[in-house]
């Protein structure tokens, strides 16, 4: 285990940081947290730590001196520095001191904390490993894995944040040897296509596998073609910056672009078997203009949105809205639902269609709670008609969550009203103590009851009754139980003027409100605050009961 020293005089910082992070993870272990820089001076001279993470203003001793004094014993002690955002010039001149990297305590997220001490914990084992050789380097050289983190921090710093001028960008390309010339500049924004499906097909849960692998298939695809580089910018989301100073036909560069755009959606296909959208932008000159050129490349990737994953989208695309509309169409005339609701319910059907038809010309991006509500309108106004219990428990939500793009959205709503519409036409054959069971829960919902009061009541042991909801229905007694709440909720949410957590209770859940708004969020999408504004604004919107407000 490597051993870390945190050095910061804030304390909650201090601590939080020492608590939060699985330190054993990165085989490391902290055996000390200081306030100030004399204090850290001291322990490391008794305990020689491996790591430390160091404030840069603090009392009795700053963090450019405690870095210093270091470096007068030490070059082999990794240092990272935590900073603010108006401490920067500072962070830049540390970085001289042989600094393995920096976090700006203000934004560290889980990621970029992972990412940092990934980073250190290579540098290490790499020390181990050549102690000679180690010993007649050049240590003040930052080494290539901490280079690639400063390259992502500074880039990110320059694009998003503004922290440094074009002019110091410029210096710092010279100086890290970044491939980027500042002729005819494009950037292509990178998003990996359902990226949680991706997640969960590799068990990946903190996206490393992933990041890892597309960063050196841009790497290798870059140095391929010798221009540009490829940078991490979230978990679904990279960055190309590419240059073209050789090349002087604006349809030359953009046959090339497509090119490495194609590249790249080849190259993630075959190793993950999914796909991702690339936003392309104009073409420019100067890194003053790199951030407008990444702005314009996001704002290009929104088609997605329309058009569904796969594809590359570049600046002044025409959208063909025909397929969706066209969708819209089949759902409004076709939709194996609608003969099954009352020539009122109809009419409110298509008031939904009809607004999904605007919001789609207008603010597509509103599209998706909108569609949760449709859903969820068809789902209780079919139950409220038939009383087939079957269809409060088909589940599109989970679905719907997981797409990100109108397309896949769309086809799961048309499939949902499949099954839905085939649930509708059966008869739901239901035991004799099903159906008991069923109407004590209607019955006694409101109160705090258990599966075994309700075997009890239908005369069955605890585990019988388990099974027979399980076989009969394909859901369990609690989850059954949770759904009917919801249901009951929803019509108060937007019936009356009760709280959300007085309505929680009202309808049989504890008083600890946010166990009702993790079950309300998992069946209809939203939490409860979201539904009601969703359900009652406009003043002519239609709401998820299917009535118009007047």
């Amino acid at each position: 285990m490597y051993n870390v020293m945190i050095v910061e005089d804030e304390m909650l910082v201090r601590i939080g940081l020492k608590n939060s992070v699985d330190w054993s993870r990165f085989g490391m272990q902290v055996i000390a947290d200081m306030p100030d820089g004399l204090s850290a001076l001291e322990t490391y001279n008794k305990d020689k730590p491996d790591v430390v993470i160091t404030d840069i203003r603090m009392p009795r001793m700053d963090g450019m001196e405690l870095i210093s004094r270091i470096r007068e014993q030490d070059r082999q002690t990794r240092i990272v520095v935590l900073s603010c955002l108006e401490e920067f010039e500072l962070a830049r001149r540390a970085m001289s001191l042989g600094v393995s990297g920096y976090i700006l305590k203000l934004t560290m997220t889980e990621d970029e904390i992972a990412t940092t001490l990934n980073s250190v914990r290579h540098e290490l084992d790499e020390q181990r490993q050549d102690r000679p050789a180690q010993a007649t380097a050049d240590t003040a050289t930052v080494p290539s894995a901490g280079l690639e983190l400063v390259k992502e921090k500074v880039l990110k710093d320059f694009l998003l944040y503004g922290i440094y001028s074009a002019g110091e960008f410029e210096q710092f390309v010279r100086q890290s040897g970044m491939r980027l010339a500042p002729a005819r500049l494009a950037v292509c924004v990178v998003e990996l296509d359902q990226y949680a499906r991706l997640r969960d097909k590799f068990r990946d849960e903190h996206g490393h596998l992933i990041k890892m692998t597309i960063l050196n298939m841009l790497d290798e695809i870059t140095t391929t073609f010798e221009r540009g580089e490829g940078f991490y910018i979230d978990r679904t989301h990279y960055l190309l910056l590419l240059s073209f100073e050789d090349m002087h036909s604006e349809q030359q560069i953009r046959q090339q672009l497509r090119l490495i755009a194609q590249q790249v959606q080849e190259a993630v296909y075959g190793c993950f078997g999914s796909t991702v959208s690339v936003g392309i932008s104009k073409i420019d000159s100067a890194y003053k203009n790199l951030s407008s050129l990444y702005h314009e490349a996001q704002h290009t990737l929104r088609n997605k949105l329309l058009t569904g994953g796969g594809l590359l989208h570049e600046p002044d695309e025409r959208l063909d809205m025909a397929p969706l509309e066209q969708v819209l169409e089949q759902l409004r005339d076709h939709s194996p639902v609608k003969a099954l609701l009352s020539p009122l319910k109809q009419e409110r059907y298509g008031d939904y269609i009809r607004l999904l038809t605007e919001r789609l010309h207008e603010d597509p991006a509103t599209m998706q709670p909108l569609l949760f509500q449709f859903v969820q309108w068809i789902s209780t106004s079919l139950y409220e008609q038939h009383q087939n219990e079957k269809l409060l428990l088909l589940d599109i939500t989970a679905e719907l969550e997981q797409c990100d793009t109108l397309p896949d959205m769309l086809e799961q709503v048309r499939e949902y009203f499949v099954h839905v519409a085939e649930y509708a036409h059966s008869l739901l054959h239901m035991s004799h103590e099903i159906a008991r069971a069923i109407q004590y829960i209607k019955q006694n919902y409101a109160q705090n009851i258990s599966l075994q009061q309700v075997a009890e009541h239908v005369s069955l042991s605890f585990g019988y009754l388990s099974n027979l909801f399980k076989k009969e229905l394909q859901i369990t007694f609690v989850d059954y139980l949770n759904r009917y709440r919801i249901e009951r909720a929803k019509e108060l949410l937007i019936g009356t003027n009760m709280k959300s957590y007085d309505i929680a209770v009202q309808v049989g859940f504890s008083p600890e409100y946010t166990y009702f708004s993790k079950v309300f969020k998992k069946v209809t999408g939203l939490n409860p605050n979201e539904y009601r504004r969703q359900s009652l604004k406009g003043g002519n919107a239609v709401d998820i009961t299917g009535a118009k407000r007047e």
